[in-house]
Parts: structure tokens; sequence; C-alpha cells
């Protein structure tokens, strides 16, 4: 059974968020499950598990049903409580994206995705790639800073091998894609401007 079928031990908020999120973006757009499922390519059954909050969606699977909707994967971010102040995130209130099947976490360091600028920080587990499916698909000016572990990255034709410390930046819309190397998880600080994750 894939992680996205296999049915959640506890009920985990950002799934459930995310379910009644599609659920409403659906409602609101007039679509049905068989609508969307064709739109997405996605099977009418995973769309109602997700819905229910009973799946959390691979990465590949998230994106198309972003592109179905035309909005970002960002939107997908559980909401944080609302801050008397908009310009303070909190550490223990920031909104969350976790891509159970990738075992990627994304955090947003910045208030909104409605500014000019992105800052997110990503857990990324010891051996993932997307070398398989690289990005290319936005236009936007990205810096990402290694803080913990180590990274390979691809850009165009050239590679770089980054450390802890280390960071690189290059514009969205070139072929891009990274691996961590050894055995240790990898923190990356990701900057992005304008926002359009």
């Amino acid at each position: 059974m894939s992680a996205e079928n296999a049915p959640p031990t506890a009920v985990d908020p950002s799934v459930e968020y995310m379910g009644a999120l599609i659920h409403q973006l659906r409602e609101s757009a007039g679509m049905t499950l068989t609508d969307l499922s064709r739109v997405a390519g996605v099977s009418q059954g995973l769309l109602s598990q997700i819905e229910r909050g009973r799946g959390n969606p691979a990465y590949l699977t998230l994106l198309k049903i972003a592109k179905a909707f035309n909005v970002p994967v960002g939107r997908f971010f559980t909401q944080a409580e609302e801050s008397a102040d908009n310009r303070v995130v909190r550490a223990d209130n920031r909104r969350q994206l976790q891509v159970t099947d990738r075992g990627l976490v994304y955090e947003l360091l910045t208030p909104t995705m409605n500014g000019e600028l992105l800052v997110l920080k990503v857990r990324v587990p010891s051996g993932y790639s997307n070398e398989s499916v690289p990005f290319n698909h936005h236009r936007a000016e990205e810096c990402l800073f290694v803080l913990e572990g180590t990274c390979f990255f691809q850009v165009g034709d050239d590679g770089y091998t980054l450390e802890a410390g280390d960071s690189i930046t290059y514009q969205g819309d070139q072929p891009h894609w990274f691996r961590v190397v050894g055995d240790a998880e990898a923190v990356i600080i990701a900057t992005m401007t304008p926002p359009v994750f």
C-alpha cells in the first residue's frame, strides 16, 4: 500500500485542513469529484479520501490538484493562529505543508504568501532526490541556504555540492533539481521572489 493510500493512525490537522480546503475549492468551482478527477488526472477514490482527511497526497498528486484549481501549491499550507503582529512568525506557530510520500516538511517563515518575498524552512530526509522530476515551472529568483547537511544541486548543465553554510542562487525557470548527500537529514532555508511556490 502506498504512503498516500495508507490510512493515518491519528488525525493529522494539516491533512484535515488540506482536505477541507480542496473540498471548498471544488465546491466553489462548481465541480463534482468526477469533474476534478478528470481535470486533475487523479482517481475519484483518492480525491474522496483526501477531502475527508484520510490521506495525505503525494507531491505530484498535490501539484495536479493545484493546477486543476489554478492555485499555487503553497495554498495548501495549514493556517496559523492569528497573530496580533502580522510581521512576526513565532517558531511554534508556523504554517506547514507536509509531503508524506517524500518526507518533506515545509514551514513558512514569512507571515503570508501575499507579499513580494517568500521564505521557507524545508526539512529534507536523507536519500531524497527529485532528479526524475526536476523543477522549471516558475518565473522567480530563488536562493537556497543549506542550514544543515550536504546537498547536490543541478541547475541547467551545472552541478554544485553545498555543505552547511553554503548557498546557491538561480532563476526558477531553469531546469533544477537536488538530492541529499549522505545519511543525515538536510535543512534548507529557501527564499523566492516573487512567491510562486
